[in-house]
């Protein structure tokens, strides 16, 4: 039988002391980044400004190429002022867009805007005087309106349709990322 002294113990101790807030800085570690990497979005070199991010167009004719160029074919024609667009890349002045039906291509950069606009995704929606499900509804909304965002917060985002505005669910429209509800 063997017998172990006050020393030995300490010694072990400190030494699993020691291993153990090692372990944890690195627990921690990893976890900081894993969440970091997660919630923050990827930033542009060019423009200096997070991808994917969200844009509308300035004008009712716009054309969606194959390619950051003029000599790349138009695929569509948008021919909607005001509707949200997501960018997810950047090639010079040229910017890759996905529209609210998935469709892909390259916009000229003056040719979108920094203003917020949501498009509707359900057949229909409420638009309610409170951000809340009991709240009086103001107007039954339609699938692809277009509508000035003005702010999100939980589930709901307020926005403007010309002279209104109220609340919509935020999983019933377009134009906003969940996680980060911008």
């Amino acid at each position: 039988m063997d017998i172990i002294s006050h020393k030995d113990i300490l010694t072990k101790f400190k030494l699993f002391s020691k291993v153990f807030v090692f372990a944890v800085v690195i627990n921690l570690f990893l976890i900081f980044n894993v969440l970091s990497a997660s919630s923050a979005s990827k930033i542009s070199k060019k423009t200096g400004l997070p991808l994917p991010r969200f844009v509308s167009l300035k004008s009712n004719k716009v054309n969606l190429r194959r390619g950051p160029g003029l000599d790349y074919k138009i695929d569509w024609v948008y021919k909607r002022k005001h509707l949200p667009l997501m960018i997810v890349s950047e090639f010079g002045h040229w910017r890759q867009v996905i529209d609210f039906e998935g469709y892909s291509g390259w916009i000229y950069k003056d040719l979108l805007s920094g203003s917020r606009y949501i498009i509707v995704n359900k057949e229909e929606t409420l638009l309610r005087n409170k951000a809340t499900f009991d709240s009086l509804g103001k107007a039954i909304l339609k699938r692809e309106l277009i509508a000035k965002l003005i702010d999100c917060e939980g589930l709901w985002c307020f926005i403007r349709i010309r002279n209104m505005r109220g609340y919509v669910l935020a999983e019933h429209i377009w134009g906003i990322s969940i996680d980060t509800m911008h």
